[in-house]
């Protein structure tokens, strides 16, 4: 049985504050789609007026019952906020807190799209809120054209809200079930007219950003003489910063100089080295002209976008399938949150004659969490265990199954079988096995501008991918 729509669910992490420590594990308490301050408190007028960054750590947790895992999961922030916000998205790990995830650099997210698109065309250009949101080379895109314009809304219709078409107009109903959300006639509506739902119309197919890779061009020859080459340009700008690897020979030996993501070479004999990422040009002063004979060369990626105020343009691996109207379209990086579901690793045992095989070990993605788990015998076959975080759990044996209950949702934190025991066992021999919950973090950022207007009811898009 495969992962469905309605086995995947936000989560809540343990700590939800502003501030450093906010974030951690995740709890048990789910966020409830199309709720107002679901995951954000309302901002207050000193935060619009003095401006405010505030963040929140969320997991999608695959509560599959079955065990089945979610394969090359994508989260992503499909929608800009109407208000003078600005929101972001970023992957987490299943502990981290606000003092770390503060520091990360890949904060994405989408836009609508700054032109109409013609099937086969292989690039798109996105209007974000900002030109900070990180865009990648190989990274995912979602583009998406279910986005109904000039629809007309029943009064009972509110934006962020559940609607239904009823034939005449969009009326405030939710779907019957989370497999139906957004699917028409049923959908969501976005205010100004814009109702979101996967219609016959539509379109939604996902992109890979160009990584383009160049190796061996030749920027100069070496005489044994000259010291200086500054008349090479690389055939393919603009350039990925810190990608490139510039090659030499001086006395026989090979050596290499590297970028630092700023356009600065560095390397052995080399005094001064620069490469301009825009325009490809590069600069070179070596201390000891390289070896006559031989070529100095180049080796670099190309940087598959550009920025033009908040408007990125992106190049993409495929064709674009299907044409779309920008007025009705929008993109967005997706954060790639690879497979979900329950799993353990860092097995280790401490036992002279005792064996034991963790391959058989059960996981629940709906009781597993995130936890070193420490099996300790008291006797030759009953046991003790306790987890790092969790603390003591109940007491086992080995002629019995072991499935300690985690009474925070009634299931087990993992199975042990009978046949994963074998051998013979003495007290104080132990067994120690981390497990992960099946849960991906993903952390959102709201940044309120200073002097930034009222508006209600605000609200965004998060989407996802499972294969």
């Amino acid at each position: 049985m495969a992962v469905t729509k309605s086995d995947m669910v936000l989560a809540q992490s343990l700590s939800v504050i502003d501030g450093s420590s906010n974030g951690g594990r995740r709890s048990y308490n789910l966020i409830t789609n199309r709720t107002m301050f679901n995951e954000f408190p309302r901002v207050s007028r000193p935060e619009r007026l003095n401006g405010v960054t505030r963040y929140r750590k969320a997991f999608l947790w695959n509560q599959n019952a079955a065990g089945d895992i979610a394969f090359s999961v994508y989260a992503y922030n499909l929608m800009p906020t109407p208000a003078g916000d600005k929101v972001y998205i970023c992957g987490g790990t299943p502990s981290d807190i606000q003092s770390a995830a503060s520091a990360y650099s890949q904060w994405t997210g989408g836009g609508q799209l700054n032109a109409n698109i013609t099937a086969g065309a292989q690039v798109l250009a996105i209007i974000f809120d900002n030109n900070d949101y990180y865009i990648g080379n190989g990274t995912k895109i979602a583009l998406n054209s279910n986005f109904m314009t000039s629809q007309s809304m029943d009064a009972s219709a509110a934006p962020f809200q559940g609607v239904m078409y009823s034939g005449s107009s969009w009326i405030a109903q939710s779907a019957p079930s989370a497999d139906t959300e957004d699917i028409y006639p049923y959908g969501t509506y976005l205010g100004n007219g814009v109702v979101f739902s996967y219609n016959s119309a539509g379109h939604l197919e996902y992109l890979t950003v160009q990584n383009n890779g160049y190796t061996g061009e030749v920027v100069g020859a070496g005489n044994g003489t000259n010291k200086t080459f500054n008349a090479h340009t690389c055939s393919h700008p603009p350039i990925l910063p810190n990608s490139v690897t510039i090659h030499y020979t001086i006395g026989s030996t090979p050596y290499t100089a590297t970028d630092n993501g700023s356009g600065v070479l560095s390397g052995q004999y080399l005094t001064s080295g620069t490469i301009n990422n825009t325009t490809g040009a590069i600069n070179l002063t070596f201390s000891t002209a390289p070896d006559n004979s031989t070529n100095i060369t180049v080796d670099y990626t190309t940087q598959a976008w550009s920025w033009s105020g908040n408007v990125c343009t992106i190049n993409t691996v495929e064709q674009i399938a299907n044409n779309y109207t920008a007025s009705n379209s929008y993109a967005a990086m997706c954060v790639q949150l690879g497979n979900i579901g329950a799993s353990y690793d860092t097995y280790s045992k401490t036992s002279s004659a005792g064996t034991f095989d963790p391959t058989k070990i059960v996981l629940s993605n709906l009781g597993s969490v995130e936890d070193t788990f420490t099996i300790t015998f008291t006797s030759p076959t009953a046991f003790i265990c306790s987890g790092a975080l969790e603390g003591s759990l109940s007491n086992g044996a080995i002629g019995t199954q072991y499935a300690p209950n985690n009474v925070n949702i009634s299931n087990p934190y993992f199975t042990i079988p009978t046949a994963s025991w074998g051998g013979t066992w003495t007290a104080g021999d132990t067994i120690q096995f981390h497990t992960h919950a099946g849960a991906a973090a993903l952390w959102t950022k709201e940044v309120v501008p200073v002097n930034t207007a009222a508006y209600s009811p605000n609200g965004w898009m998060i989407e996802y991918y499972v294969e």
